[in-house]
């Protein structure tokens, strides 16, 4: 294994995993880094931090989402590159999961990461002068996991890869992009060479223990820690995903039981048909994106249905009577009764699938009863969406058939035309009903989010890394919350404190008490200036001014006879001028006690900071040194 730094505990590569996911600078990602490192090992990090985003890539056409790190320093010897690979966040994710591991027929974002890892070498070799980077560590969680491993078994990209929560490999996957590994299949199950469907009929356990196998070796660099309540770890026996590299499971929810033991009850059959229809799918999204794959597995032609609905009523009339209308129709017909019978296959068994949620103890009889019910109403708008569809075919058909009337008999064309047009409005009343069936379904589906959202909300926690933190850190009397570390005292009365927390109010409480000392401190000399200063100023610019008048009275008759009236040739002089000066002192310009009142609110906050921080250092003073968390200042 790696003696990389950032990999030396568990807890400080899930943090550091955990990051990947946050919407910050580079600049702060790298603080953040050096933070946690400090918080995890009690030292500081060695090297320069560099950050580069995939969203940085001109080429990164997939929806892929990496950071990678590089810490660098020729005199500490140390050149490491991590790469953070994100799990699913978004709708094109999901789609991806689908094609990707479901179907096998997709590695798109695997791609992206072959891409910016050597990308990211590239750019901190050319920042660095360096010709190599020493070692390539890949972190990753949920989806990731199956980036950075598809990546590594088909490009080795990686010297070590650790992963928490990830949604395993899959043969399919590989079968279709390894051309070694494909070979192999092929000889070891004697399959055809020309249909590549062929492997999903065979025996799935036995492929599974072969491609454990075939994959062994390339694996040992994989680490992985999962959670045995993680809904992930739940399929990761269906056909299709197999697992490598060593394995820690934890228990991060002693609770609940997982949703392992009920997955496990799934028919590979059921499986299977599934995995059909997302094949379906996948083939039509690779042929024409993800309006295809929808037109692919439900008939449904998306091209068709914005040009009715968005053309108005009259131009609509001559797409009612299209070919494409035609073959919409026909398509949906066709494929929407193995969809539906799916949906009914789940509903006819939901007392039973939601009878083993309850009884794990995740919902409760109400829940359970919500759930069923609600379902039921989804598939029943479904079946009424079906009739519908039925009945504007038949409509259609009808039509036509009347309308050929118009070339044998005017009037019997005036009446065909007329039930033609009775015909469209009874296919309007069935598309009123088909969006009130939509609307019953979403009300359907709101409901059971309102009854089982908090559920889910359980279960997706079992599945991301804070739950993972906190069940490591327990034996070590520490937690987390969201990326901050909690300390906790054990003992009865236990006692939490949120150290990233309270060394973040220390510091940057210090850094506000400087700038109030800075302004405090400016106060006084713009008062001393600006006041004392500059009254004392003008005061010895006045008495300048009368010392020049007593020692040159001579030179004072000008202003004297602005004053008074003397002849020109006056023979009149000053002999002598005395000038009686007395000056007032300044009045209410003392501010000493302004200056006091902010002196000791200076003092104050300083001595509650230090107060503080000397109480939380000797609350856990018998376990860990908090000195050097409050004293350390990343980067600096």
């Amino acid at each position: 294994m790696s003696d990389s730094q950032l990999v030396e505990t568990k807890e400080l590569w899930l943090r550091v995993t955990d990051l990947g996911y946050k919407d910050i600078s580079k600049e702060e990602l790298a603080r953040e880094v050096q933070r946690i490192y400090m918080e995890e090992t009690g030292n500081s990090l060695k090297g320069e931090i560099s950050v580069l985003r995939s969203s940085e890539l001109e080429d990164n056409t997939s929806s892929y989402d990496g950071t990678a790190i590089h810490i660098y320093s020729k005199e500490q010897d140390v050149n490491e590159m991590y790469v953070v690979s994100q799990g699913t966040t978004d709708a094109d994710d999901w789609l991806y999961n689908i094609r990707a591991m479901h179907a096998g027929l997709d590695t798109n974002q695997a791609d992206s990461t072959d891409r910016f890892v050597e990308e990211a070498r590239k750019v901190f070799k050319e920042k660095a002068s360096i010709e190599e980077i020493s070692s390539t560590i890949g972190l990753s969680h949920s989806l990731a996991h199956n980036n950075n491993t598809v990546s590594q078994l088909l490009n080795g990209n990686f010297d070590e890869i650790y992963s928490v929560n990830g949604a395993q490999s899959t043969y399919f996957q590989l079968y279709q992009r390894d051309f070694g590994f494909r070979e192999a299949v092929k000889e070891g199950f004697n399959i055809s060479s020309t249909d590549y469907k062929a492997i999903y009929s065979l025996p799935q356990n036995e492929l599974k223990t072969f491609a454990e196998a075939y994959y062994k070796e390339k694996g040992t660099v994989i680490h992985q820690v999962i959670s045995s309540d993680d809904p992930l770890n739940a399929l990761a026996n269906i056909r299709g995903f197999f697992t490598l590299g060593d394995v820690t499971m934890i228990d991060t929810n002693p609770d609940k039981p997982g949703l392992k033991a009920i997955i496990d009850k799934i028919p590979d059959s059921e499986v299977k048909s599934l995995q059909d229809f997302a094949l379906v799918y996948a083939e039509g999204f690779q042929n024409g994106g993800n309006n295809q794959g929808i037109e692919d597995l439900t008939g449904v032609n998306m091209d068709v249905v914005d040009k009715i609905m968005n053309d108005g009523v009259g131009a609509a009339v001559g797409t009612y009577f299209s070919k494409d209308l035609d073959d919409m129709i026909s398509d949906v017909n066709e494929k929407v009764p193995p969809l539906l019978e799916k949906v009914t296959n789940i509903t006819s068994n939901a007392d039973v699938i939601f009878g083993e949620l309850k009884n794990a103890g995740y919902i409760t009889n109400a829940q359970k009863q919500v759930a069923v019910e609600e379902l039921a109403n989804i598939e029943k708008s479904l079946k009424i969406i079906e009739e519908k569809i039925n009945s504007i075919d038949e409509n259609r058909k009808m039509s036509e058939e009347m309308m050929k009337g118009t070339k044998y008999s005017p009037y019997a064309g005036q009446a065909a035309m007329a039930s033609g047009f009775n015909v469209m409005a009874g296919d309007v009343d069935a598309a009123i009903a088909i969006y009130h069936e939509v609307q019953n379904m979403q009300a359907s589906a709101k409901r059971l989010h309102e009854e089982l959202g908090s559920v889910m909300e359980e279960i997706i926690a079992s599945h991301g890394i804070v739950e993972m933190l906190n069940a490591l850190g327990a034996s070590k009397n520490q937690g987390y919350l969201g990326n901050d570390l909690v300390l906790m005292t054990g003992g009865n009365q236990e006692i939490k404190v949120n150290i990233s927390a309270a060394v973040r109010m220390y510091q940057e409480g210090q850094q506000e008490l400087q700038k109030k000392k800075t302004y405090i401190t400016k106060i006084a000399e713009r008062f001393q200036e600006h006041i004392i200063d500059d009254y004392e100023n003008q005061k010895q610019k006045v008495l300048s001014d009368i010392r020049n008048i007593e020692t040159n009275p001579c030179g004072q008759l000008p202003l004297l006879r602005k004053h008074v009236f003397l002849p020109y040739f006056s023979p009149v002089q000053i002999d002598k001028v005395e000038v009686t000066e007395q000056f007032n002192g300044l009045s209410g310009m003392d501010i000493s006690h302004l200056m006091e009142g902010l002196t000791k609110s200076l003092t104050d906050n300083e001595d509650f900071l230090e107060s503080a921080k000397s109480n939380i250092e000797q609350l856990f003073s018998k376990d860990r040194d908090l000195s050097i968390l409050f004293n350390y200042v990343p980067g600096g």
